[in-house]
């Protein structure tokens, strides 16, 4: 059973005992990500998680990476739209020191003007990069078309964003944002391993305080829009076609996510079955599921050659607009549900894995989770709320994305 407890009442830390293994896995979740920031200043969240590796006022770099890895552990982090995540799992002979070395980095960073510049550096080949693949341009162009506020943003930030950025500005939004207050730390291992870390994170807390973000939503663009993109050197097109969808808070969330599993979840699912194994149209073909907490977005990707993109297109409108009148739909529905509940019970095996969802859904909801209780409300869905809740998400006209071969 996970506990909560709240140190010095300013850190919410989550504790998941596992008495079978042998290591600790230290996730921090802070509660800023892209969406949280200014045009002024977008791209700094994704900047300060390459930074904080570069030293801080008791560690420098090395000292940060090796004393982990030497252990065999694992030290990463990222960015995403509502959150920045830092996480280190070590064998139980180094947990302190994974633990002091992950409140290190969030609490104590140093952010030298050499070190930034170095680093701007490199997100900016990353920048360049991600420029470079179609997959990663169709989602941009996507939030672009389809969101007015800053989910629209790049979580890297822009060449021009990222280059106006320096030590000065990078201190004052870490020293603003990254405080106890704001932060969730989750603990995985054993019981009694737990417990000693936990007398130590007081001591760990930086005086400075702050305020708790709230998980901000997108909104969409009023007018449906759809954009193409041509590249040089590509062979494939690639589309992605999104929906407005219920948020997470709905009743509505649940058949959304056994939606977006039979639909486009592993190879036995509806659309890989019909585009891929019967009709030889498309390598690739996803769908998925965002709910955030005033909204959602529904999601259909695809790859395909040229030659085959009418018909593929075709095909997937055919199948989401007709689930309804297909004879075999509670075969699917089905398959949907088993392989959902399947996929929150193997989450469990994996300790670091566990941390990550049951992180994700406390700050998703604010709740301990429950796998039992996931599991038997996703059995509960029945096939009408499925498909009603099926026909309101793809009746939405769709936003759609295209990164084409050029010519």
């Amino acid at each position: 059973m996970i506990e909560k407890v709240v140190i010095d009442n300013r850190l919410e830390v989550l504790l998941l005992p596992r008495d079978t293994i042998r290591s600790v896995s230290v996730i921090a979740a802070v509660r800023n990500g892209s969406s949280h920031e200014t045009e002024e200043v977008m791209g700094i969240s994704h900047l300060i998680e390459h930074s904080v590796f570069r030293g801080t006022e008791n560690r420098n770099m090395v000292e940060i990476k090796r004393p982990i890895e030497e252990f065999g552990g694992s030290i990463n982090a990222f960015t995403g739209k509502n959150l920045t995540a830092y996480y280190a799992k070590v064998p139980l002979t180094a947990s302190e020191i994974g633990l002091e070395i992950i409140m290190d980095i969030i609490f104590n960073a140093k952010f030298d003007e050499n070190e930034i510049e170095k680093e701007k550096r490199i997100v900016l080949d990353e920048i360049a990069m991600y420029e470079d693949e179609p997959v990663d341009n169709v989602f941009e162009q996507l939030n672009k078309i389809m969101f007015s506020n800053t989910f629209a943003n790049p979580i890297l930030g822009t060449k021009e964003s990222v280059s106006k950025l320096n030590a000065e500005i990078l201190k004052d939004y870490y020293s603003r944002e990254y405080t106890p207050e704001n932060t969730v730390l989750m603990l995985v291992g054993p019981g009694k391993e737990l417990e000693k870390l936990v007398l130590k994170i007081g001591s760990l807390l930086p005086e400075r305080k702050g305020k708790k973000n709230k998980f901000n939503s997108p909104v969409f663009k009023e007018s449906v829009q759809r954009k193409e993109k041509e590249k040089e050197e590509l062979s494939q097109i690639y589309v992605s076609y999104a929906f407005k969808a219920p948020s997470k808070m709905s009743k509505d969330f649940y058949p959304s996510m056994v939606l977006k599993t039979f639909l486009g979840s592993g190879m036995s699912s509806l659309l890989f079955t019909r585009i891929r194994e019967e009709a030889g149209l498309a390598y690739e073909i996803s769908a998925d599921y965002s709910g955030y907490n005033e909204t959602g977005v529904f999601n259909i990707f695809a790859a395909t050659v040229p030659e085959n993109f009418e018909r593929l297109n075709g095909i997937i409108f055919d199948t989401i607009n007709n689930l309804k009148n297909m004879e075999d739909i509670e075969k699917w529905i089905e398959y949907g549900k088993k392989r959902l509940s399947g996929r929150y019970m193997l989450e469990t095996e994996n300790s670091l894995n566990f941390g990550f969802l049951a992180l994700d859904y406390y700050l998703a909801f604010d709740k301990i989770i429950d796998i039992d209780n996931i599991v038997n409300i996703i059995n509960a869905q029945s096939k009408k709320d499925i498909l009603d809740n099926a026909i309101k998400i793809f009746e939405n006209e769709p936003y759609i994305s295209v990164v084409k071969p050029k010519g």
